[in-house]
């Protein structure tokens, strides 16, 4: 008797083009040693990470599929909002996702800044060389005050000066639900709800809904088994798809590639969702 082996996916990794300290191709390798079938880069406002890897992932057999994760804002809220199987070359989209990219540098210019004025001494060249070419954001000025041994630890530096309510905080700019789930769907992508078990916020899910909202995020690194399984229950009771993913962002939080154990059917649904929608 042939044993069938279960195909499975990881819908939600970070990349060095945003905020992980994996680069694209590595990320592919990790996937391709836990025997992934496909994955997803939903990298923070950019999608450099699969041009980056997208002729390393086809070599190696794994399905990389084209993905974004944008930030939107409602009701003094904030959440992440997935994008996948986009039409990524649309130059409108392009130089959309380039302008969060602009947005995202001048916002760690203003932090840098606060950093300065409290008495630090950080530059802006120092937390483009953590980057590496990737998209700017708080991890990496949490890095550089690491590497100054300003800080003794990652969380010490979002306690101490980069968090919500910490003295170098630079609020971010949002979009609208509807701002971000029409960006989605303008490129013929799919818009999932990221992590909604993290926000606790399920009572303005059918706002989202309203709005255009595909999907939930239903499988994630920070859920258990029950979380999971009411989470796609809620998508079953709303008429909506569900993924999953681990949110992986590289050695910071362990490797997480693969940990999460999500059936190839979220990606198929994916599908699914994309050609009712569109045809």
């Amino acid at each position: 008797m042939t044993i069938v082996k279960e195909k499975l996916v990881d819908l939600h990794i970070h990349t060095t083009a945003s905020d992980s300290l994996l680069t694209p191709n590595e990320a592919v390798e990790v996937a391709y040693k836990v025997g992934l079938s496909a994955i997803a880069f939903a990298d923070h406002d950019t999608m450099e990470g699969f041009y980056q890897a997208e002729e390393k992932a086809k070599k190696m057999g794994i399905e990389l599929i084209p993905a974004v994760e944008l930030s939107i804002s409602y009701k003094g809220e904030d959440f992440h909002l997935l994008g996948y199987l986009l039409e990524h070359k649309n130059e409108d989209f392009q130089k959309k996702i380039e302008s969060f990219r602009k947005e995202r540098f001048e916002r760690g210019e203003k932090m840098v800044k606060k950093l300065n004025e409290l008495g630090i001494d950080l530059s802006m060249d120092m937390v483009k060389k953590v980057t590496k070419g990737g998209s700017v954001g708080r991890p990496h000025l949490a890095d550089a005050l690491l590497k100054k041994e300003i800080v003794r630890t990652y969380d010490e530096a979002f306690a101490r000066y980069l968090g919500y309510h910490a003295p170098a905080y630079v609020p971010k700019k949002y979009l609208t639900p509807k701002g971000g789930i029409d960006l989605i769907h303008g490129v013929g992508g799919v818009a999932v709800l990221a992590h909604p078990g993290t926000t606790r916020r399920n009572d303005l899910i059918p706002d989202f809904i309203s709005l255009g909202l595909d999907g939930l995020e239903a499988y994630h690194s920070q859920y258990d088994i029950s979380t999971t399984n009411y989470h796609i229950n809620l998508a079953k009771k709303f008429g909506l798809i569900y993924t999953g993913g681990s949110d992986c962002h590289g050695r910071r939080r362990k490797i997480l590639i693969g940990k999460i154990k999500v059936p190839y059917g979220c990606l198929e649904m994916l599908r699914k969702a994309k050609l009712e929608r569109f045809g």
